[in-house]
């Protein structure tokens, strides 16, 4: 850490101020000297008073500096009362926030003081004549509140401008693949460049973590445990930089997932949209949540906002079908799904809810049909086997035919997963209800003669944690037999949905239409 010239506890002054060298502060360029900052956010002339207050707080690099030392060092023998220190301290948030883009912040110790928190650099003398213009170092690059060493001068303005900008793009970019849900591994690299050229920008930590965390759940386990480190670390970057940064907020709700109860996951998400009420990935979670837990309206009107901000997302409209089915509005459902299947004709999860909707609403033969005439539908031979069975039961409930569809979907229970959720929903549909609760009991509460053999699932590679929350099924036509019947709310018990109802004061929809 540089120490002021001269003695460590005598007061600062302008002629200090007057020998420090220019210094990089996440992106801002400060000038003791001048006393002027320049950022991103244009340029400022700052009070002496408020530029002690910022030198004594970045020599302190990253530790806490108390109010009493901070009136010893900008003050000296002058008395003034906590309103003069606390009028800098804003005045600084200001400077932060405005001309440097949020890039560092002062944080307050209750009772204590203030520490400066964000990249930030030491002093590092000019050549004459010239700005330095070395390479950063890894080292450097890293950011956080231990710093990075300034590039001074106008030559190094430029390049940090450049690099912001470079970096904008780069998080423009990989937001918008994740938004539209193709990002990729690439998507990853990028934003990792992202944060090599600018370490304090904590949106770029914050999809990174955001990223990361899903891979813990999709990956192979030998992929899941560096993925989820890399979540948990850029997160803590995203953190320090800011503390409510949405995406870093949303990566840690998908890494304790199922650890947390409705309520809490819940009130997460909640406060990711106070935050940021454009946030699409938050907004997609609050639309599964509430659908899981039967607030179907509820869900239906999260996925309205999603598509007021994305009027074409595949997954928005794809399900706004789901949604009106759901509701008992299949016509109006019919038409939304064919025109996004002509919208997006390769793209399967269209596909997959128009022959959903078919196969489990009283035409099983078109599904058949839809099935035979698009046979990549269905890529996994279990899966296949199951929905070939199925659709000659539903289509013609004979005794055999529903004995064999019994047996496929007693089969696939025991893979766990997707296919559980489909095997429970094809029973009730068939009214046999003693066999959906069975299925659904093991499943979810481990109770039972059918029990999951731990296998990973074939459909859409998610662990069974994260199946075991998504209990959208639960709530749709076909398990109507199910939630009539008495064992239903045990279950819901069980799995912890009757808490959440009663702690948010509702009622699930099927109670209400009951009613």
């Amino acid at each position: 850490m540089d120490a002021f010239r001269g003695s460590a506890d005598r007061p600062l002054t302008t002629a200090d101020l007057a020998a420090r060298d220019d210094f990089q502060l996440g992106e801002a360029l400060v000038s003791p000297a001048t006393r002027a900052i320049t950022g991103p956010g244009g340029s400022s002339d700052i009070e002496p008073r408020v530029m002690q207050v910022l030198v004594v707080l970045v020599d302190a690099a990253g530790q806490v500096v108390t109010r009493e030392t901070l009136f010893q060092r900008c003050w000296g023998e002058v008395y003034v009362g906590d309103d003069s220190l606390n009028r800098v301290i804003g005045a600084l948030r200001k400077l932060a926030a405005e001309i440097a883009g949020g890039s560092f912040r002062v944080e307050t110790i209750p009772r204590t003081g203030y520490r400066l928190m964000g990249a930030f650099a030491r002093s590092v003398p000019q050549t004459a004549g010239a700005a330095s213009s070395r390479a950063l170092t890894r080292r450097e690059l890293a950011g956080g509140a231990v710093g990075i060493a300034a590039l001074g001068g106008i030559g190094g303005w430029s390049y940090l401008a450049s690099a912001r900008r470079e970096a904008s793009e780069l998080v423009r970019r990989a937001e918008q693949a994740i938004w539209k849900e193709t990002a990729d591994d690439a998507t990853l690299r990028d934003l990792r460049k992202a944060v090599s050229l600018q370490p304090g920008n904590a949106k770029a930590w914050g999809l990174i973590a955001f990223l990361s965390s899903l891979a813990t759940s999709s990956a192979e386990p030998k992929r899941s445990e560096p993925a989820r480190e890399e979540a948990q670390a850029a997160a803590r970057k995203a953190f320090a930089i800011d503390s409510k940064e949405p995406n870093a907020l949303l990566a840690m709700f998908e890494l304790q997932g199922s650890t947390l109860d409705w309520v809490t996951r819940d009130r997460r998400l909640r406060e990711i949209v106070a935050i940021d009420p454009e946030h699409l990935p938050a907004l997609g979670e609050l639309v599964l949540l509430t659908q899981a837990v039967g607030l179907n309206q509820e869900s239906f009107r999260w996925n309205e906002r999603i598509l007021a901000l994305e009027p074409f997302s595949v997954d928005g409209l794809s399900k706004r079908a789901l949604k009106l089915w759901i509701a008992g509005r299949t016509p109006e459902a019919d038409k939304v799904i064919d025109q996004v299947v002509a919208l997006y004709p390769t793209h399967p999860w269209p596909r997959w809810v128009r022959f959903m909707i078919l196969a489990l609403t009283g035409r099983a033969r078109a599904a058949q049909i839809m099935l035979q005439s698009k046979p990549d539908l269905i890529v996994d031979q279990g899966e296949k086997g199951l929905w070939t069975e199925s659709l000659t039961a539903l289509a013609q409930p004979s005794p055999d035919a529903v004995a064999r569809t019994r047996q496929e979907c007693f089969g696939a229970a025991k893979t766990a997963g997707g296919l559980t959720l489909e095997a429970v929903m094809i029973l009730s549909a068939l009214d046999q209800v003693d066999d959906a609760f069975e299925i659904a009991t093991g499943f979810l509460l481990s109770r039972g003669a059918i029990l999951p053999n731990g296998r990973a699932p074939t459909r859409g590679e998610l662990n069974d944690a994260t199946w075991r929350i998504s209990t959208q099924y639960l709530f749709t036509p076909p398990c109507a037999a199910m939630r009539a019947d008495p064992r239903f709310l045990p279950l819901c018990d069980g799995i912890g949905l009757t808490e959440y109802w009663r702690s948010r004061g509702i009622q699930p929809d099927y109670q209400l239409t009951r009613d």
